[in-house]
C-alpha cells in the first residue's frame, strides 16, 4: 500500500514539473523585451534608419540576438532611432573612419573627441560619460596625484583611447621624450596588456572604469590573478562618448544630429535613459537643454 502511495506521489509529481516546464518553453518562445518601452507613442520619434558601426566594448557595444540587450550605447541609439541597423567593424578606429567616408548613412557610437573622426559632423550631446583609470601591479607603489604624475610611467593604452585630451597630451609628450606612451592596435586585448605589465615590459595600461560585471567578464578582468595582482587607480580622465556622422550627405547629417538632439531628450524626460543607464549600471546624469551653438555641424 504505502508503495502504491509512493508511486503515485512520484508519478503527480512529474506531472507537476512536466507542465512547468511547457509553460517555461511556452514563454520563452515570446520575444525578449530589450527595455521597459514608453508608455506614451510619441509622434517625435525618428523615422530615420542610420546605418550604425561600432567597435566591439563589452558591455557598452555588442549586439545580443538572444537577450536583445547590446549594451548601453546601443541601446541608447536603438532607443532614439527604433529602425537603425548596427554594424560590428573589426580592426582599429581606421576602420570606422572607411565607413563613414563611404556610407552616407553611416553613424558612429563608442568614441569621444578622437583626432581621427575631427573631419565628421558631431552631435554635441554625448550619449555618455565614461572614465578611465590605470591598472598597477600592486607591487608599484605609484599613486596618481595629477596629469604629471602620468609622465614617468610606461604606460600602454589602445588606440581607441586617443579619443581623451590627457592621452593625447601623453602620446603628444612621448614624441618629444616628456613621457612614456605606448599606443597598441585596439586588437590587442586587455589580458595581453596585462601581461606586458606582469613581464616587465611596462608599468600601467589604460581601461575605462567599467560598471558592469558583463564588460568585466568578457574582458577577461574577473579572473583571480587580475584581481590579485594588479591595483585600479583613482579616475584619471572622464569625456564624454559622441555619436559621429558621414558627411557626405549633408542634410542627411543634419536630420540625424538634429533628431538624435531631441531624442535624446525625449528618452530623458520619459525616464527610459535612466532606466537604460541603471540597467546596464552605468551613471546617469540628467540632460540640460541643448547649447544652440554647439549644435552647429561643421
Amino acid at each position: 500500500m504505502i508503495r502504491k502511495v509512493n508511486i503515485a506521489l512520484a508519478v503527480l509529481f512529474v506531472a507537476m514539473f512536466a507542465l512547468k516546464g511547457l509553460k517555461t518553453v511556452m514563454q520563452s518562445g515570446e520575444a525578449p523585451v530589450a527595455r521597459e518601452e514608453s508608455a506614451e507613442t510619441s509622434g517625435d520619434v525618428s523615422d530615420i534608419a542610420p546605418h550604425v558601426y561600432y567597435e566591439y566594448w563589452a558591455g557598452y557595444t555588442l549586439e545580443n540576438p538572444i537577450s536583445n540587450r547590446n549594451g548601453v550605447l546601443l541601446d541608447m541609439v536603438r532607443a532614439v532611432f527604433p529602425n537603425a541597423t548596427f554594424n560590428l567593424v573589426h580592426g582599429d578606429v581606421s576602420n570606422v573612419v572607411e565607413r563613414l567616408r563611404t556610407d552616407s548613412r553611416a553613424v558612429v557610437v563608442g568614441f569621444g573627441d578622437h583626432e581621427a573622426l575631427a573631419e565628421f559632423p558631431v552631435a554635441p550631446t554625448p550619449l555618455m560619460r565614461c572614465p578611465l583609470v590605470l591598472m598597477t601591479l600592486r607591487t608599484n607603489p605609484w599613486r596618481y596625484t595629477d596629469f604629471s604624475s602620468l609622465t614617468n610611467l610606461r604606460i600602454v593604452a589602445s588606440d581607441a583611447f586617443l579619443d581623451y585630451t590627457d592621452i593625447r597630451r601623453l602620446k603628444e609628450l612621448t614624441g618629444r621624450g616628456g613621457a612614456h606612451l605606448s599606443i597598441m592596435p585596439d586588437d590587442v586585448t586587455k589580458v595581453a596588456m596585462a601581461q606586458m605589465l606582469l613581464k616587465g615590459g611596462a608599468d600601467a595600461m589604460v581601461i575605462a572604469d567599467l560598471h558592469n560585471a558583463e564588460g568585466a567578464s568578457k574582458d577577461g578582468l574577473t579572473s583571480m590573478r587580475f584581481i590579485q595582482s594588479f591595483r585600479k587607480s583613482s579616475v584619471v580622465a572622464s569625456e564624454g562618448t559622441l555619436l559621429y556622422v558621414s558627411g557626405l550627405d549633408a542634410d542627411f547629417a543634419k536630420r540625424v544630429i538634429d533628431d538624435f538632439e531631441s531624442g535624446i531628450r525625449r528618452i530623458d524626460a520619459s525616464g527610459e535613459l535612466r532606466r537604460i543607464c541603471e540597467y546596464y549600471g552605468t551613471p546617469y546624469e540628467p540632460l540640460h537643454a541643448p547649447d544652440p551653438e554647439a549644435a552647429e555641424t561643421p
